[in-house]
Protein backbone atom coordinates (compact mmCIF):
# COMPACT_ATOMS: atom_id res chain seq x y z
CA UNK A 1 0.00 0.00 0.00
CA UNK A 2 1.43 3.37 -0.86
CA UNK A 3 1.56 6.13 1.76
CA UNK A 4 -0.66 9.08 0.67
CA UNK A 5 2.30 11.24 -0.19
CA UNK A 6 2.36 14.93 -0.84
CA UNK A 7 4.72 16.30 -4.15
CA UNK A 8 6.61 19.22 -3.06
CA UNK A 9 8.75 21.40 -5.46
CA UNK A 10 12.08 21.79 -4.84
CA UNK A 11 13.44 25.00 -2.95
CA UNK A 12 13.76 27.89 -5.10
CA UNK A 13 16.22 30.10 -2.63
CA UNK A 14 19.81 30.55 -3.69
CA UNK A 15 22.66 31.09 -0.75
CA UNK A 16 26.38 31.25 -1.32
CA UNK A 17 27.95 28.57 0.32
CA UNK A 18 30.93 26.25 0.30
CA UNK A 19 30.59 25.12 -3.30
CA UNK A 20 30.77 29.22 -4.54
CA UNK A 21 33.98 29.82 -2.59
CA UNK A 22 35.71 26.89 -3.97
CA UNK A 23 34.53 27.12 -7.61
CA UNK A 24 35.37 31.14 -7.42
CA UNK A 25 38.13 31.31 -4.52
CA UNK A 26 38.03 35.70 -4.89
CA UNK A 27 34.05 35.96 -3.80
CA UNK A 28 33.50 37.22 -0.94
CA UNK A 29 33.38 34.46 2.18
CA UNK A 30 29.60 32.47 2.67
CA UNK A 31 28.42 33.04 5.61
CA UNK A 32 29.27 30.61 8.50
CA UNK A 33 26.49 28.06 9.70
CA UNK A 34 28.35 27.81 13.13
CA UNK A 35 32.22 27.79 14.58
CA UNK A 36 34.63 26.47 12.46
CA UNK A 37 37.30 27.92 9.62
CA UNK A 38 37.14 28.54 5.74
CA UNK A 39 33.47 28.97 5.97
CA UNK A 40 31.82 25.51 7.12
CA UNK A 41 30.30 24.92 9.98
CA UNK A 42 32.88 22.88 13.01
CA UNK A 43 36.26 22.18 11.65
CA UNK A 44 37.74 22.29 8.02
CA UNK A 45 35.05 23.12 5.40
CA UNK A 46 32.32 20.51 5.70
CA UNK A 47 28.64 20.97 6.76
CA UNK A 48 28.44 19.83 10.69
CA UNK A 49 30.73 18.10 12.79
CA UNK A 50 33.25 16.71 12.02
CA UNK A 51 36.46 17.00 10.06
CA UNK A 52 37.11 17.06 5.72
CA UNK A 53 35.11 18.32 3.44
CA UNK A 54 31.86 16.32 4.64
CA UNK A 55 28.33 17.21 4.75
CA UNK A 56 26.51 16.27 8.51
CA UNK A 57 28.95 14.22 10.69
CA UNK A 58 32.24 12.03 9.67
CA UNK A 59 34.72 12.89 7.69
CA UNK A 60 36.15 12.76 4.08
CA UNK A 61 33.34 13.70 2.06
CA UNK A 62 30.69 11.64 4.17
CA UNK A 63 26.93 12.36 4.18
CA UNK A 64 24.98 12.31 6.89
CA UNK A 65 22.60 15.02 9.19
CA UNK A 66 18.94 15.11 8.99
CA UNK A 67 16.54 13.34 7.01
CA UNK A 68 15.77 13.84 3.21
CA UNK A 69 12.81 14.42 0.96
CA UNK A 70 11.81 11.81 -1.57
CA UNK A 71 12.65 12.49 -5.03
CA UNK A 72 16.34 13.15 -6.57
CA UNK A 73 17.72 9.67 -6.22
CA UNK A 74 15.07 9.11 -3.02
CA UNK A 75 12.63 6.36 -3.73
CA UNK A 76 9.83 6.88 -0.97
CA UNK A 77 8.66 4.79 1.93
CA UNK A 78 6.02 2.55 1.55
CA UNK A 79 3.23 2.05 4.29
CA UNK A 80 3.29 -1.08 5.83
CA UNK A 81 0.80 -1.01 8.67
CA UNK A 82 -1.50 1.62 9.22
CA UNK A 83 -3.47 2.51 12.50
CA UNK A 84 -6.83 4.18 11.60
CA UNK A 85 -7.53 7.39 14.09
CA UNK A 86 -10.42 7.70 16.33
CA UNK A 87 -13.18 10.11 15.88
CA UNK A 88 -13.62 12.45 18.36
CA UNK A 89 -17.34 12.78 20.16
CA UNK A 90 -17.39 16.55 20.20
CA UNK A 91 -16.06 16.39 16.23
CA UNK A 92 -18.73 14.00 15.30
CA UNK A 93 -21.68 16.02 17.08
CA UNK A 94 -20.25 19.16 15.22
CA UNK A 95 -20.51 17.27 11.64
CA UNK A 96 -16.73 18.10 11.31
CA UNK A 97 -15.33 16.48 8.42
CA UNK A 98 -12.19 16.63 6.05
CA UNK A 99 -7.99 15.90 6.54
CA UNK A 100 -5.20 16.67 9.03
CA UNK A 101 -2.42 16.88 6.75
CA UNK A 102 0.75 16.22 9.04
CA UNK A 103 4.69 16.58 8.09
CA UNK A 104 6.48 13.59 9.44
CA UNK A 105 10.00 11.89 9.37
CA UNK A 106 10.07 8.17 8.76
CA UNK A 107 13.30 7.00 10.28
CA UNK A 108 15.61 4.48 8.10
CA UNK A 109 13.84 1.46 10.12
CA UNK A 110 10.18 2.86 9.26
CA UNK A 111 9.24 4.07 12.49
CA UNK A 112 7.24 7.38 12.84
CA UNK A 113 9.53 9.88 14.65
CA UNK A 114 8.63 13.38 14.63
CA UNK A 115 5.52 14.78 13.13
CA UNK A 116 3.90 18.09 12.75
CA UNK A 117 0.80 19.76 12.33
CA UNK A 118 0.72 21.20 8.85
CA UNK A 119 -3.40 21.58 8.56
CA UNK A 120 -5.79 21.44 11.15
CA UNK A 121 -9.35 20.76 11.74
CA UNK A 122 -9.91 20.93 15.22
CA UNK A 123 -12.27 19.72 17.93
CA UNK A 124 -9.49 16.55 18.75
CA UNK A 125 -9.01 14.91 15.37
CA UNK A 126 -5.75 16.49 15.27
CA UNK A 127 -4.37 14.93 18.25
CA UNK A 128 -5.92 11.68 17.17
CA UNK A 129 -4.12 11.93 13.65
CA UNK A 130 -1.13 12.33 15.49
CA UNK A 131 -1.80 9.57 17.53
CA UNK A 132 -2.61 7.37 14.74
CA UNK A 133 0.73 8.00 12.81
CA UNK A 134 2.68 7.38 15.30
CA UNK A 135 1.60 3.39 15.23
CA UNK A 136 2.09 3.96 11.61
CA UNK A 137 5.13 1.58 10.09
CA UNK A 138 7.14 1.58 6.47
CA UNK A 139 9.41 0.25 4.39
CA UNK A 140 12.24 2.68 5.07
CA UNK A 141 12.88 4.98 2.14
CA UNK A 142 16.43 4.46 0.44
CA UNK A 143 19.52 6.46 -1.26
CA UNK A 144 21.35 4.71 -3.53
CA UNK A 145 20.22 1.15 -1.72
CA UNK A 146 20.36 2.24 1.76
CA UNK A 147 17.98 2.80 4.09
CA UNK A 148 17.33 6.51 4.86
CA UNK A 149 15.07 8.71 7.16
CA UNK A 150 12.70 11.50 5.25
CA UNK A 151 11.05 13.46 5.68
CA UNK A 152 6.98 13.52 4.04
CA UNK A 153 3.51 14.94 4.44
CA UNK A 154 0.32 12.47 4.99
CA UNK A 155 -3.10 13.13 5.10
CA UNK A 156 -5.05 12.04 7.82
CA UNK A 157 -8.74 11.70 6.63
CA UNK A 158 -11.80 12.09 8.62
CA UNK A 159 -15.55 11.54 7.40
CA UNK A 160 -18.71 10.87 9.03
CA UNK A 161 -19.95 8.34 6.23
Amino acid sequence: MDAPLAALGADQRHTPGLLSALVNPSAPPALSRGPGTGGGSGTGTGLGSGSGGGVGPGSGGDVGGGPYRPGSGIDPPRLVHEVPPDYTERARRAGVEGEVLLEIVVTAQGAVSEVRVLRRLGSGLDEEAVSAVRQWRFTPASRQGTSVAVIVEVAVGFSLR
